[in-house]
């Protein structure tokens, strides 16, 4: 079976990771991950009992907290964003979700 890489363009932005990949990115344990997820402090799909993280998701939601509590705001249907990318990405959750 033959996959798309994901640093092709366009690709990294629409990529789509597990919690154990959020993890590893944000050197959490994935125990921390699913707990903010259910929080819904994290940017996530839920995909039936399953959740799922676009990567540019949380890479604009630790940006976000980067920046300070200014700039993160929360989103019905996932965690905080930038706010500056916030109107693209809250329809991007809303259309997923």
């Amino acid at each position: 079976m033959h996959h798309a890489r994901a640093d092709a363009p366009g690709q990294s932005e629409r990529e789509v990771i597990t919690a154990d990949e959020v993890a590893a990115l944000i050197r959490m344990t994935p125990a921390w991950v699913y707990a903010e997820t259910r929080r819904n402090r994290i940017p996530h799909m839920r995909l039936g009992r399953y959740f799922r993280y676009r990567r540019s998701a949380i890479e604009a939601w630790m940006d976000a907290l980067e920046e300070g509590p200014d700039q993160v705001r929360q989103l019905p249907a996932g965690g905080p964003l930038r706010s500056s990318r916030s109107a693209r990405e809250a329809a991007e959750v809303r259309r997923i979700t």
